[in-house]
């Protein structure tokens, strides 16, 4: 049976007031002049319900918010949504207190959405699905929203197309929600579905990669996998006797090293020694060159004492009449008494220029001036022998390096050559080896490639052979389209639009046809006729998913201008009320079971008490507390400005 959704009351809030539509009977016609809000207010339905609805400024500009009550399944169901706002508030339907705030889209960290709710609330299926972009299978969730596109006729599309069934991205999505509907597919067939599209994007990529693969090995390498196989034995076997060979030199090298020792310890003592003699030189000559400046330093303290010693003895008979320097008089310069006439200095006490004292300092220096000598002399002879013993020391070193190059020269050098030789056809070797093994990995990954590609293609074989027997055991659904596709054939034919003589819904497209002809052809037709085509094809769906306890088509359907396109001639007119009249035998017939809204113009042409009435004007649109620039207003100004 139909899948129990219905739409209790909305209420619009906006800054100054609220106001708040109900629903109570099977079928609502809201009726009003072009622009009071009718289509605003279904688009308001869809807006709470979560979905991305087409809001006008007037909406936008002065509604805060809207609240929906629902019947979902059995259960009843508050949502509150802010305009503009991308959650929607579960609020508790008695208390209206806030019960928890759900996400419109999956979010990172997982949770239920507003979808999720609902579609288990209506007991619906939460399947995903394998719809192809950009030529990949990508995993996609059927929604509420994806769901409730089955329930809302949008007056620009009802003559338009079916169900969005011209929206691209939306057809894969209309097909599986129509099978699951009508139990034409499960959620068991969907993933398998789904698994099919992904091995067949596997089996697409492998073979791709295979390909690249291939082509890179012919074109790098002409020599096969077998052939590189032989090729890659026999270079081992060739670098294992090179390893051989240059372990052997290796050997031999240091066997040689080791009858060299005892005359490389013999050098590196006589080094030793030779850096020790040459650190002695050093030392002695600093030394030599100190006892020097000693000598220097006494020869000019004696050579001072004689200048002083000749200055007193020849100097101080004279009596000074004029400065020895500038020749200026000085007799009559004031002098004291005991004091120098030309330095004005007092003069020097007897015991100051004792000739006996100066001779006796003459003889100290003279002896410690032959002392310093006579060390000199010793230092410059140990200075001598230090260099003699470090060139003796030097020429010794000389000589073990030349014996120790010799030898090497004649055993270890040859050796050295035969190793490096041996070394580079080791490296050449081990080269060639790495460089064929990288080809045969690639050899190794085709192998790889071609296993996957084989297990890829046998499991998608046993999947298409689930799938196969998974439709198998729903074919006895598709008697239901049948029985669907002659009821929509009846009751568009008993409405006897013209050039109408056949209409059936395809089994492949699950989308009406009319006279052999696609819903698209009869937009030259004329919209009238298009727009009850559509008409037709929900109300069917609706009153086959009442009738039949296997079909999940929700008992709710929202039409905004039903007798769109329609004229206003006799047959027209008949037309809407056959339109109306199905309407009403469905309220009649099926009462709370479904609820019709349905969005008119003018009032509907027949009466009912089945029909409820949301009656608009431009005193009263859907927005509550709005004033509308309607001809009602523009008259009222009129006449206000000529008073």
């Amino acid at each position: 049976m139909a899948v129990n959704l219905r739409i209790l009351s909305l209420t619009v809030t906006t800054a100054e007031t609220e106001k708040t539509y109900r629903f109570n009977r099977p079928a609502t016609v809201i009726t009003g002049p072009i622009g009071t809000g009718k289509s605003s207010l279904l688009m308001l339905f869809k807006h709470a319900l979560g979905g991305t609805a087409m809001l006008t400024p007037a909406v936008r500009d002065h509604v805060l918010s809207v609240q929906a009550e629902v019947v979902a399944g059995t259960e009843r169901i508050v949502l509150r949504r802010t305009i503009g706002g991308d959650t929607v508030d579960l609020l508790d339907p008695h208390s209206l207190a806030l019960e928890r705030t759900l996400p419109l889209r999956n979010t990172e960290s997982g949770g239920t959405t507003l979808s999720d709710h609902l579609l288990d609330a209506l007991g619906f299926p939460r399947v995903q699905i394998a719809a192809r972009r950009e030529g990949v299978a990508r995993q996609q969730n059927l929604t509420f929203n994806d769901l409730y596109t089955y329930v809302y006729l949008q007056a620009r599309e009802i003559d338009r197309q079916v169900v969005g069934h011209l929206d691209s991205w939306f057809e894969p999505k209309r097909k599986e929600l129509f099978r699951l509907m009508f139990a034409l597919t499960d959620s068991v067939l969907l993933e398998l579905k789904r698994t099919a599209g992904q091995l067949t994007d596997r089996l697409k990529a492998r073979t791709a990669e295979h390909d690249n693969v291939g082509q890179f090995l012919a074109a790098s390498d002409p020599r096969s996998d077998d052939e590189l196989r032989v090729e890659l034995a026999q270079l081992r076997d060739t670098l294992g006797r090179a390893e051989s060979a240059l372990a052997s030199l290796r050997t031999e090298l240091e066997e040689q090293t080791a009858a060299d020792s005892a005359l490389r310890e013999e050098l590196q003592a006589a080094i030793h020694a030779a850096r020790q003699a040459e650190e002695e030189v050093s030392a002695a000559a600093d030394l030599v060159e100190a006892r020097r400046a000693v000598v220097a330093q006494v020869q000019l303290d004696l050579s001072r004492l004689a200048r002083s010693a000749t200055a007193i003895d020849q100097l101080s008979p004279f009596e000074f009449v004029v400065c020895p320097r500038c020749m200026q008089s000085l007799t009559t310069r004031t002098v004291a008494d005991d004091h120098c006439i030309v330095c004005l200095q007092p003069d020097p006490a007897e015991a100051d220029v004792d000739p006996a004292a100066i001779e006796e300092t003459r003889t100290v220096l003279q002896q410690q001036l032959e002392d310093a000598r006579n060390i000199e002399q010793s230092d410059e002879a140990h200075l001598q022998a230090s260099r003699q013993r470090s060139q003796q020391l030097n020429f010794a070193v000389t000589s073990l390096r030349r014996q120790l190059d010799a030898q090497t020269r004649d055993a270890v050098a040859p050796r050295f050559d035969a190793i490096t030789d041996a070394s580079t056809r080791v490296a050449t070797l081990k080269a060639s080896i790495d460089a064929i093994t990288q080809l045969r990995d690639s050899w190794a990954r085709v192998r790889a490639i071609d296993k996957d590609i084989r297990d890829i293609r046998a499991e998608r074989r046993q999947v298409n052979k689930d799938i196969k027997e998974k439709s198998e055991q729903l074919k006895a659904s598709q008697t239901l389209l049948g029985d669907l596709s002659t009821e929509f054939g009846q009751l568009l034919t008993s409405w006897n639009l013209p050039w109408v003589e056949t209409a059936v819904i395809d089994r492949d497209t699950y989308l009406p046809v009319v006279n052999g002809q696609p819903f698209e052809s009869l937009q030259a037709s004329g919209g009238g006729i298009a727009t009850s085509v559509s008409l037709a094809y929900s109300l069917t769906l609706l009153a086959f998913g009442l009738d039949h306890a296997d079909v999940l088509v929700p008992s709710l359907l929202v039409v905004d201008s039903p007798r769109k396109a329609f004229g206003n001639n006799d047959s027209d007119r008949q037309r809407a009320t056959d339109i109306y009249s199905r309407f009403r035998t469905m309220a009649d017939a099926y009462g709370e079971r479904l609820q019709l809204i349905i969005a008119d113009n003018d009032p509907p042409p027949i009466t009912s008490d089945s029909f409820g009435k949301v009656e608009f004007d431009y005193e009263n649109p859907m927005v509550p507390g709005v004033d509308h620039p309607g001809p009602d207003r523009v008259t009222r100004i009129e006449n206000q400005t000529q008073d």
